[in-house]
């Protein structure tokens, strides 16, 4: 099965480059996805919003039919949703798929990406032949950027600045005004800022809003958002970006014809509209984020601040590895996410998604056993 599995990887461009793989996982050890526990994707432990099946599915009929190339209905849900013109909306398949076309069309020479990041960012950049270089944040600040740090972002002086907020992988916020500081000086210098936002649903209302009342006002600032991990539907990818009108202008005609499919629409329309879902997402999120924080520490490890659906942990330096206790969960059929591969983590970190109370037990003793090198 190993030489099978190397010979697609070979075709098909590397191993599980977001994560973990799930459905690799489920053939290695012979059993159904269902029985394996996927903490290595960070998706909203409720599961999709109630409803969201019989949504979909009534939107079958129309999939003899090319989808919807404009996106309307959900362009304007979406507008509706968050108080900007559908023309400062782009969705498309997945944010993934925005990236790549982003660091494809826009006119970058020289870009700092401040990491750890979201390691598509630097794929995409490289596979589009741009120049660019890593700028490692300080994990005492959680491996978000701070005032200090602002002053090494100009230092190379970039074309553009690309970073996540929350950042990935811990989930601290960036504070806002670094962000509008950082924000004001691009804006002097007609550099790009490129701000990952795939995560900022479950983040309080004022983190969620800044965004919102700046792209229409900062033509230079692209920002992209995620629906796949807030509403549970990574396997239908939905994401859309946000950017001044005359931005997305410019973008839209280079991205994929029919990016977004037709049953993905229907699905991005019917979860906009569940505001209790998403209220008790946040509420239930927090609380369990919590509870596994604190299990997290018992084991010995050192769990980093986060305000996001995951939590950065550095295991204890004495101990195995992240990726021997990723390989050592897996074979238990729990999958966590070895961290060491994110540029400017080490290899003692472990991120681990929030799960929910009846499934906390089941990592808790993955971790234990994978600790204890049995």
């Amino acid at each position: 099965m190993d030489n099978e599995k190397n010979k697609m990887l070979a075709v098909f461009g590397g191993d599980a480059v977001h994560g973990g793989d799930v459905w690799g996982w489920s053939r290695v050890l012979g059993r159904p996805v269902r029985e394996i526990l996927d903490l290595s994707a960070s998706l909203n432990p409720l599961g999709p919003p109630p409803g969201l099946t019989e949504a979909v599915q009534a939107s079958t009929e129309l999939v003899c039919h090319y989808p919807d190339r404009l996106c309307y209905d959900l362009r304007q849900a979406l507008a509706a949703k968050l108080g900007l013109d559908a023309a400062c909306l782009l969705p498309g398949n997945g944010s993934t798929a925005l990236i790549r076309m982003i660091t494809r069309v826009l006119d970058l020479q020289q870009i700092m990406l401040l990491a750890p990041a979201f390691g598509e960012f630097g794929r995409s950049l490289a596979l589009a032949g741009r120049h660019f270089h890593y700028l490692i944040m300080r994990e005492r600040n959680s491996f978000a950027p701070v005032e200090a740090d602002l002053e090494r972002v100009w230092e190379e002086q970039p074309s553009a600045v690309i970073l996540c907020n929350p950042v990935s992988p811990t989930g601290q916020l960036v504070a806002p005004d670094v962000l509008d500081k950082l924000l004001a000086k691009a804006h002097r210098r007609r550099a790009w800022v490129v701000v990952d936002e795939a995560f900022i649903d479950f983040a309080p209302p004022e983190a969620r809003a800044w965004a919102l009342s700046r792209v229409q006002d900062y033509p230079h600032l692209v920002v992209l958002r995620s629906m796949t991990k807030f509403y549970c539907i990574a396997g239908l990818r939905l994401g859309y970006a946000l950017a001044h009108a005359d931005t997305l202008g410019d973008l839209a005609p280079m991205g994929q014809p029919w990016s977004v499919n037709t049953l993905a629409q229907a699905a991005g329309v019917y979860c906009l509209a569940q505001s209790e879902y998403e209220e008790q997402t946040r509420t239930q999120v927090s609380q369990w984020r919590a509870q596994q924080a604190a299990s997290l520490a018992e084991l010995g490890l050192m769990v980093l601040p986060s305000q996001a659906n995951y939590m950065l942990c550095r295991l204890p330096l004495d101990g195995p590895t992240a990726p021997q206790v990723a390989e050592s969960c897996a074979l238990q059929g729990v999958l966590v996410r070895d961290a060491s591969s994110f540029v400017g983590c080490e290899d003692h970190h472990l991120r681990v998604a929030v799960a929910a109370p009846a499934d906390q037990p089941r990592l808790l003793a993955a971790i234990k056993q994978a600790l204890s090198g049995r």
